[in-house]
């Protein structure tokens, strides 16, 4: 499988390559005849679309047919990631494949629902029973693959379909694909997760890049060898791929790279502003309570005692647990026994220093008082109550 860059990716696909034989081994077996589906799972920004667009360039060598949709929360109308899919229009001009019968019942079908939503019950039991049979005789004529990406933000009758086939087992002559985050329980997902691994799905994890792809994907997106004060930046993504590439192109286009030698490097300061305004940006769709949060945990430093993160907030344990459960979900936080840690220093440095500066002089004044309670070291406290002058 390759790993050249498909149309509309936004950087290169390195450090992949285990994952990418087993997708090729899943994409031949579906062209075999034999049903497979995969869950991929992983952080924002880990790569997920990148690596399934690989999946395009197999497809065609292995004359297998490829659809794919992606689902999001700001097209939540019934069924949208399922006919995004697998709904075919002809074109304006009369050309290009024309809709099956059950394709034209389908569309007649969602047009009258979204026409009328009120009266569409029946209507829905039926669009589910024909998407169903959509998708499982997709394969008749010949092997091919659906991807459907984000998932957790799918809209519920796409998954109730989806929960349907899990249960009648794999699609046949089909490598299904459903890509996710880790998000925080959602009642739905979570169903159809434990469904389609009864049903024998393959659950596939990618986790952030090792610290020699992280550079190998620097040295893509810059044309060369990186230097020390880059690589040092680049350390702070957490390996992954999105970031890496907000710092590069942060760089670039704030003029902080140099040429010497041969070797590009990043020189001043003045570019890591901006790139804590998109590294923020990239985060929002956690929520002002969730940031707010995470907000005060980057004033503890890199790694933090939940009960210290509870006392710095005035809120009782519980609620902070409850609160961080986003974080954790998506990786921005990680558990490591009793304590929790940022999964990008990149992002807590961007929080930290999105924080008011009166806010975070307080935040530390709270925090060596909060911390001194707590029995740590008198330096740990001297150093906050330094930093909340």
């Amino acid at each position: 499988m390759s790993t050249s860059a498909e149309p509309g990716r936004t950087w290169p696909l390195v450090g992949r390559a285990a994952e990418l034989d087993d997708l090729d081994d899943l994409l031949s077996t579906a062209a075999d005849g034999v049903g497979v589906t995969v869950l991929l799972e992983g952080e924002a920004g880990v790569g997920k679309t990148s690596l399934v667009d690989a999946l395009r360039g197999s497809a065609r060598l292995l004359d297998v047919e490829l659809r794919a949709a992606q689902a999001t929360a700001l097209r939540g109308w019934p069924f949208a990631l399922l006919s995004d899919a697998l709904l075919v229009r002809a074109s304006a001009a009369g050309h290009g494949p024309g809709r099956s019968p059950v394709e034209t019942e389908l569309a007649d079908l969602l047009d009258a629902m979204y026409a009328d939503p009120a009266s569409s019950v029946a209507r829905y039991d039926r669009a589910t029973e024909l998407f169903a049979a959509l998708l499982r005789r997709h394969g008749d004529l010949r092997p091919w693959a659906l991807v459907l990406e984000d998932v957790h933000e799918a809209d519920a009758p796409s998954l109730a379909v989806l929960l349907q086939l899990a249960r009648e087992g794999a699609v046949p002559r089909a490598l299904v694909v459903l890509t996710m985050r880790p998000v925080p329980y959602r009642p739905e997902l979570a169903e159809l997760v434990a469904a389609w691994t009864r049903a024998g799905a393959r659950y596939l994890e990618l986790r952030p890049l090792n610290a020699r792809a992280t550079v190998e994907l620097a040295e893509n997106l810059v044309g060369g060898p990186v230097g020390p004060s880059l690589r040092g930046t680049l350390a702070t993504t957490g390996g992954n791929p999105r970031l890496i590439a907000d710092v590069v192109r942060t760089a670039r286009a704030a003029g902080a790279l140099v040429a010497s030698d041969g070797v590009l490097d990043s020189t001043g300061t003045r570019w890591m502003t901006p790139l804590d305004d998109v590294v923020r940006r990239r985060v929002e769709y956690l929520g002002a309570d969730v940031l707010a949060l995470l907000g005060q945990a980057s004033v503890l430093g890199t790694s933090f005692v939940i009960a210290d993160l509870a006392s710095l907030a005035g809120d009782p344990v519980a609620d902070c647990w409850r609160t961080l459960r986003h974080g954790l979900a998506a990786g921005v936080v990680r558990a490591r026994g009793d304590r929790l840690v940022f999964g990008h220093d990149l992002v807590r440095e961007a929080l930290y220093n999105g924080l008011d500066p009166d806010e975070r002089r307080a935040l530390h004044a709270r925090a060596a008082w909060a911390l001194r309670q707590a029995g740590a070291p008198n330096q740990i406290v001297t150093g906050h109550l330094e930093r909340a002058r």
